[in-house]
């Protein structure tokens, strides 16, 4: 049977690391973790775990590097046929190991990812986000990593995120991949359209669900929007064939914005803007039987998150042009 280790990259987060672990070991997962810079209680957790679980091990990195570069280290120290990669805020509530031997076996494909869901005993403003990341106006294609929908199907990277992402580990030999470490955000998209140019397919089930937490509050997520929008701008430098043109939208609508104080657009492609924010907020208040404040905040929610990654993607690809022309280490 395939063998399959889950791998887990920490820096501080011990609580959250401590359910992902215990949510492995109830379904008798092989577990390795890559401590990323020395934190004294993570080690006591990861040395106690060691002595009292077999299938778990572990590797302390004593100075913080990369956080793609941990993940090359944890890659390189697995040696099951599937390296399972889970974000250290994440959780199961099934057996996914089981699930993916079952469909590596059924799909002539490579890597396998699914959903990561919000926990339900998320905080409103958590589960919020959750509502709104789920809707294709939010998040077009890649909503689905938000959602637990449809059947097993071929995809590409829009619809896979590396929180909840199975690779064979065979692909990173064979083809000498690796994590890019000039992207802080984004990483996955680049490694997967490199698996993809050696035509090696992909597959989005459904039934592969994880949970994930969601950042605490509207700062923070804002953050991770820009951070992502500014990931997907240097991997458009970096492979210009990954690039989508709806990647761009929300770049141009800050361009348009900004045309519009200027007087130079007409104020209609707001309102209209506005108008289709709203019926999908209102959407979702229904579907969700939310609470009238509610509007408000995921209105908010969705216009901020077009406005931060629409600015992320446009410093991302200011640095990603700067680095092909200094060839800088990192970006």
């Amino acid at each position: 049977m395939i063998t399959i280790t889950a791998l887990i990259i920490v820096t501080d987060r011990l609580s959250y690391l401590k359910e992902n672990i215990n949510s492995l070991i109830k379904f008798n997962s092989d577990i390795f973790v890559v401590s990323n810079g020395y934190n004294k209680e993570i080690f006591n957790f990861l040395d106690a775990t060691k002595k009292t679980y077999p299938k778990f091990d572990f590797k302390i990195i004593q100075e913080q590097v990369h956080k793609c570069r941990a993940r090359n280290i944890g890659i390189e120290s697995v040696n099951s046929d599937v390296i399972y990669f889970l974000d250290d805020d994440t959780f199961m509530e099934q057996d996914n190991i089981k699930i993916l031997q079952e469909k590596f076996n059924l799909y002539p494909v490579g890597v396998i990812g699914g959903s990561n869901l919000t926990p339900k005993n998320s905080s409103r403003f958590q589960k919020l986000v959750g509502f709104m990341l789920s809707t294709p106006l939010m998040s077009y294609k890649m909503c689905n990593r938000y959602l637990s929908t449809g059947t097993d199907r071929f995809t590409d990277d829009t619809e896979l995120i590396l929180c909840n992402l199975a690779i064979k580990k065979e692909l990173f030999t064979k083809y000498n991949l690796k994590f890019n470490e000039r992207l802080h955000y984004n990483e996955e998209n680049l490694l997967l359209e490199q698996i993809k140019k050696h035509g090696v397919r992909m597959l989005y089930s459904p039934n592969l669900n994880i949970y994930h937490h969601r950042r605490a509050d509207i700062k923070s997520f804002l953050i991770q929007v820009y951070n992502s929008g500014k990931g997907r701008g240097i991997m458009s430098v970096i492979m210009p064939s990954s690039i989508k043109i709806f990647y761009f939208l929300p770049m141009l609508f800050v361009v348009y914005l900004i045309l519009l104080i200027l007087q130079i657009m007409p104020l209609i492609f707001l309102n209209l803007y506005l108008i289709i924010v709203l019926y999908n907020v209102i959407c979702v208040y229904f579907i969700n039987k939310l609470k009238l404040l509610d509007i408000s905040i995921m209105f908010l929610i969705s216009g901020l998150s077009h406005i931060c990654y629409g600015v992320g993607l446009f410093i991302g690809l200011i640095q990603g042009i700067t680095y092909k022309k200094t060839n800088s280490p990192s970006l």
